[in-house]
């Protein structure tokens, strides 16, 4: 399995969550918020001077078949964030202004039930000395670890501009392989960015149990095209999660991938087909955030990579059946 597939299907799995925000050190206390008895408004608050630490992890199974090789290679991927979000100040407007560090970044890496990588930033260890493949993706993490992203959104919590995916390029593109480079410029380019504070998912009027409301989401993925999401989402009433009173919102839709207007000058094409994705998010309308997501998302990826071999350029078509579990959770506040 080249190094292109790979971070290309990593890649493409990181671009398929987007972040739901919650308050940890709040959740020890019962809500006071009392259960309506008609239409709600779901909006998102964002309390100034607010501080919180946000996890993200996933669990990625995939099994690949490639050209001329004998059996199907199973890759069990865990991949792991987290990020603190500051609320920095009210714009103009009635807006927000939130700033995102990238606190730490992990990833163990099993092939054919053999581990082959387990790497923490935060810790900086790894099993894998003295591989180079392995060692520019630790490098790249690390060079991540520390960004910064500052987040301007507008009075309906949508984004209007961010600042800081340039410098955070920048760290990204300052050394390594350009393979490497490239996978992680697509796991954080700027649509990637602007989808982890994104309330787009919820109703843009007040509902009640029994409601639904779709969502679609496209996310700019570099070479790899535009993935469009089509989700239903419903209020399916409100409960207990924890000790918050809470709006259970389950979600399922589909995904596939929209090639963009020209070819990639990287002669990369990926599809996605029988993409399905469904999930639970708990909204917490007290606090105004989502205090916990779970989803799961099944699809077959076909990707052309290009390769060279022996002086002449051809492509290498690898087929993927990928299934990976999203938690997304808040471990902390301030």
């Amino acid at each position: 399995m080249n190094k292109n597939a790979f971070l290309i299907t990593v890649a493409l799995a990181s671009g398929l969550f987007w972040a739901g925000c919650g308050k940890a050190g709040k959740l020890d206390r019962a809500s006071t918020f009392a259960t309506p008895t008609g239409p709600l408004e779901l909006k998102l608050k964002w309390p100034a001077g607010e501080h919180v630490v946000e996890s993200f992890d996933m669990k990625l199974n995939m099994e690949l078949s490639v050209p001329n090789q004998p059996a199907p290679l199973q890759r069990d991927i865990t991949l792991g964030q987290e990020f603190g979000l500051t609320v920095l100040n009210y714009t103009a407007g009635g807006g927000h202004a939130v700033e995102l560090e990238f606190l730490n970044l992990r990833m163990k890496i099993d092939e054919n039930g053999k581990r082959v990588l387990d790497y923490n930033a935060a810790e900086k260890t790894s099993n894998q000395a003295g591989d180079p493949a392995a060692a520019a993706v630790q490098k790249m993490f690390q060079n991540v670890v520390g960004a910064k992203i500052q987040y301007y959104l507008d009075a309906s919590n949508q984004v209007e501009r961010l600042e800081g995916a340039e410098a955070l390029m920048n760290r990204i593109t300052a050394s390594g392989p350009a393979n490497v480079i490239n996978g992680f410029k697509t796991m954080f380019n700027y649509g990637s960015l602007k989808q982890m504070i994104n309330a787009g998912f919820l109703p843009p009027q007040p509902v009640q149990p029994g409601d639904t409301w779709p969502v679609q989401t496209e996310i700019v993925m570099g070479d790899l095209g535009t993935m469009v999401m089509d989700y239903t989402y419903t209020l399916t009433g409100w409960e207990k999660h924890g000790q918050r009173t809470c709006a259970r919102l389950e979600f399922q839709g589909t995904m596939k991938i929209k090639p963009g207007a020209a070819a990639a000058p990287t002669g990369l094409a990926t599809s996605v087909h029988d993409g399905n994705s469904s999930g639970v998010s708990w909204f917490d309308p007290e606090l105004g955030m989502v205090i916990d997501t779970t989803l799961n998302q099944d699809m077959n990826v076909t990707m052309n990579v290009p390769i060279t071999a022996r002086g002449k350029r051809s492509t290498q078509t690898i087929t993927a059946l990928m299934k990976q579990a999203i938690t997304i959770k808040l471990e902390s506040v301030k």
